[in-house]
């Protein structure tokens, strides 16, 4: 199994010491996230090749090129696609073949049908161009957009036809939404490219809280001999999030690898990498 950490989780510092605090907390892959202060759009049409270059000094691997990206906005789909585009014809440079997407709001309970119209159209416009450079897309299931839960995820693979176009199935997400994840998993299984692993619960008030990787609504002790015995074979990107990766970014990262590592071995599931 190969692991990778999501570069979201070290936005409290600037690219250059995020790679290099990355390779340093032992991970041997990054998922590079495609906005500011990491790799946002600037810096993909003027320094590609730099920062390519400094994660392959770091003895990185590049799990995937990570966008946040809204498609259900007429007024701004089109600047979307051409933003999209621009990174998944830069995936190889990365040597990496997936670029995570995110579908855009709202929530799938609010959602109209031109919503998915114009995520039918960009999915569409972005499947051509991936595989002309053979990637493959996975969307996100995402907390307050389209695919925040299992339903959501469904629509979006019916609207994909191709296999060009799967998930990144981020467990922790569907268990907010209240999904059964042994049911996600199964009905998932066959479109899951990519793997987000993060954990936390929801406040008396209705707000997430996140926390370590074992501690939270979502089972990883369940959920990972599940995910193993499909014949999953992307990566785990872990993802860290809330004030533990604001104030002790680092640390909050070595210390979910390390749990993701015990996790991983009691469920018989060794790193490939």
């Amino acid at each position: 199994m190969d692991v990778s950490l999501f570069s979201q989780s070290l936005f409290a510092l600037p690219l250059d010491e995020a790679i290099a605090a990355a390779a340093k907390a032992g991970f041997p892959a990054i998922e590079l996230a495609c906005t500011a202060p990491h790799f946002d759009l600037d810096t993909a049409q003027g320094d590609a090749d730099a920062v390519a270059e400094r994660i392959q000094q770091a003895g990185l691997g590049v799990a995937a090129l990570s966008l946040f990206s809204t498609f259900t906005d007429d007024e701004r789909v089109e600047q979307e696609i051409e933003s999209a585009e621009t990174f998944i014809r830069l995936a190889p440079l990365f040597h990496t073949s997936l670029v995570k997407l995110t579908p855009g709001p709202p929530a799938s309970a609010d959602a109209r049908a031109g919503h998915w119209a114009w995520l039918a159209h960009a999915i569409d416009a972005l499947a051509a161009t991936a595989a002309e450079v053979e990637v493959r897309l996975a969307f996100e299931t995402h907390m307050r957009q389209l695919t925040d839960t299992l339903e959501g995820a469904r629509l979006l693979l019916e609207v994909a036809e191709s296999d060009t176009v799967g998930l990144t199935v981020d467990f922790s997400n569907l268990a907010f939404a209240g999904g059964d994840l042994p049911a996600c998993l199964e009905a998932l299984k066959d479109r899951a490219y990519h793997v987000h692993v993060k954990n936390g619960f929801i406040d008396d008030a209705g707000e997430w809280r996140f926390g370590a990787l074992d501690e939270g609504l979502t089972d990883y002790a369940d959920v990972l001999p599940r995910l193993r015995d499909t014949g999953y074979d992307g990566y785990l990107s872990i993802e860290c999030l809330g004030p533990d990766a604001a104030e002790r970014p680092v640390e909050t990262a070595r210390r979910d690898l390390a749990i993701l590592k015990r996790l991983l071995a009691d469920a018989g599931w060794a790193t490939g990498k």
